[in-house]
């Protein structure tokens, strides 16, 4: 290597073309990766997903997002935005339905790479630290499968978006301070989980209003007050704001953030603007002025975007939902990696400020506060975890870019490759992840699962719900977690699915096949059910048969099925149960 060869590599890693060339590399491996898997389509949300892109092509309504072949003829409320169908839509008229879900996954880890390249410019790192945030996502558990192919629920877009309002907020000019207002409320029409990180980072852009008199505050928030609603109604009808649900980005939420906002752009001209006692007094007007009005407008939505919860539905698939559980709640495994994340944020933060940043010293702390807190949000929500170790990844950048070079220039063969080792095994959760699943599964093997009645059995077989497309179409009572499948392959309607806005459907599912038989003949006769189908190969269904001796999943699991139900010929062998109702 020649000393201009330093020079040209810096030059690259800090360019444009450096992001490109690593997405392109991405692009390849996953692509490969998911053809050959016949890019097939994994877990009912993208299963769902794919329902609302097809139906709108169809016809249905842009503002009307409902699964009508989920309890028909009424259908499934669905709080889902279009916004994140609208990069669908235009590949799947280009391109093709298999095309546009293998390339829209992809599409959103561009933005992610780019908003990594600006945190990493804005924190002053040097061109190792740089590349070595451009290629650390593999290194981090959740985020590989986050960028697949087919891969389409929304929980991608949420966190790149969180990703791009972090990285911009750590820009000084207020001019990016407006563009993360409004990325904000994108994400906050996506989901309204992300309103605890953005309420942080304001924060956070409060604290620089203290320390500093930074503006950014009033910009930001002014930008999401205005955004906010705008983005709302151009994807949903007014009268969504009118249900009973506390799920969607609502009136009350929209009207603190424009309290939030009145108040922050009179900061700089309130008396003693210009010391700190002074500038923390303004600041606490703010919640003064925007708590009472959501908490007027919105009731108890304003701490449960779910609202009231059926017990039996909270028991039965809330509570073992597990993306969606806080961190002691969780397997070892997991909790090792969220905690490891955390870790990687603090030790980076020390390092960074030890070796000091110069001018870059806010942006330092102030994305490390903006990762801390996704961290501790992953504690709390699980697959908040995805947002968090995206902005882990700096801080474990620059740690591998000062203890690598060092590990590489021990002397002694063995030694220096230990230590390199080392350096990327305590730069990434992985490790601490796969040491903790190997003591679930070797010394604790019991902690291993929460559902212990012959689970392992359970999951060993695939049902092939394309079977049954070949039966004249009915409404079917299945497990929650099998209908989007079986919807995907056939033209069947089914009772319910995991959406919480049509509880009474999943409530009538569990009863079904958690209870007694004669339940179970209830909920088919009160809801109209043409078939029974069961996957027995599925942890859902063992779940069901877990919970009492005799019951409708356990009968069936038996072959034991009531006098109510014909077997449907062609189905007697495998895991995939099928009935008639007589």
């Amino acid at each position: 290597m020649t000393a201009a060869d330093p020079i040209r590599w810096s030059a690259f890693a800090s360019r444009p073309a450096a992001v490109l060339a690593v997405w392109a590399l991405w692009c390849v491996v996953a692509l490969a990766a998911g053809a050959a898997q016949g890019f097939a389509i994994d877990g009912p949300d993208n299963w769902m997903r794919l329902f609302e892109v097809r139906d709108l092509l169809a016809g249905q309504s842009w503002f009307d997002v409902a699964q009508y072949r989920i309890d028909p003829p009424h259908g499934a409320s669905m709080h889902w935005s279009r916004l994140v169908d609208l990069p669908l839509v235009v590949l799947v008229l280009l391109l093709g339905e298999t095309a546009a879900m293998a390339l829209v996954p992809l599409l959103w880890l561009l933005p992610a790479l780019f908003a990594l390249r600006a945190i990493m410019l804005r924190l002053g790192s040097g061109p190792l630290a740089l590349a070595l945030a451009l290629i650390a996502m593999p290194m981090f558990p959740l985020l590989p499968d986050s960028f697949l192919p087919m891969r389409i629920d929304h929980h991608a877009p949420q966190a790149v978006l969180g990703l791009c309002v972090a990285a911009l907020l750590l820009q000084p000019a207020r001019s990016w301070a407006a563009l993360a207002g409004v990325l904000a409320a994108a994400w906050l029409v996506i989901s309204l989980e992300g309103l605890p990180m953005v309420a942080g980072m304001a924060g956070v852009l409060g604290l620089a209003w203290w320390l500093d008199g930074d503006r950014r505050l009033g910009v930001f928030l002014a930008t999401l007050a205005v955004a906010a609603p705008l983005l709302s109604l151009a994807t949903r009808p007014a009268s969504a704001f009118a249900l009973p649900y506390c799920d969607i980005l609502l009136p009350g939420h929209m009207l603190a953030f424009a309290a939030a906002a009145g108040v922050a752009l009179l900061l700089p001209v309130l008396p003693w603007k210009d010391r700190r006692a002074g500038r923390l007094v303004g600041l606490a007007l703010i919640p003064l002025a925007s708590l009472p009005l959501a908490l007027a407008a919105l009731g108890p939505c304003l701490t449960s975007p779910f609202g009231e919860m059926d017990p039996l539905v909270r028991r039965f698939w809330y509570e073992n939902i597990t993306e969606g559980l806080p961190v002691w709640s969780q397997q070892p495994a997991v909790i090792a990696m969220l905690a490891w994340s955390l870790g990687l944020v603090v030790a980076g933060w020390w390092q960074m400020k030890r070796d000091g940043v110069g001018s870059a010293a806010r942006a330092r702390d102030g994305l490390a506060l903006v990762a801390l807190l996704a961290c501790l949000f992953s504690f709390m929500l699980m697959r908040a975890g995805v947002l968090a170790q995206m902005l882990a990844i700096p801080f474990a950048a620059v740690l591998l870019a000062t203890w690598l070079p060092r590990a590489r220039a021990i002397p002694s063969a063995l030694p220096r490759i230990g230590a390199t080792l080392a350096c990327f095994a305590l730069a990434t959760p992985m490790v601490a992840s796969g040491a903790a699943k190997l003591v679930e599964t070797r010394v604790l093997p019991g902690a291993a699962t929460a559902v212990r009645v012959d689970r392992d059995r359970a999951l060993d077989e695939e049902c092939d719900f394309s079977r049954l497309a070949a039966l004249p179409p009915g409404h079917m009572l299945v497990p929650m977690d099998a209908g989007p499948e079986i919807l995907g392959h056939s033209g069947h309607t089914i009772l319910a699915a995991s959406y919480h806005r049509n509880q009474p459907r999943m409530r009538d599912v569990i009863v079904a096949f958690s209870g007694p038989v004669a339940g179970a003949h209830e909920v088919v006769r009160r809801n109209g059910a043409d078939y029974v189908v069961a996957c027995t190969a599925k942890a859902d269904f063992a779940f069901y048969r877990s919970v009492a001796p005799g019951n409708f999943a356990d009968a069936l699991d038996a072959g034991q099925e009531p006098d109510w139900l014909e077997p449907v010929t062609g189905f007697e062998e495998g895991p995939l149960k099928v009935y008639r109702v007589r």
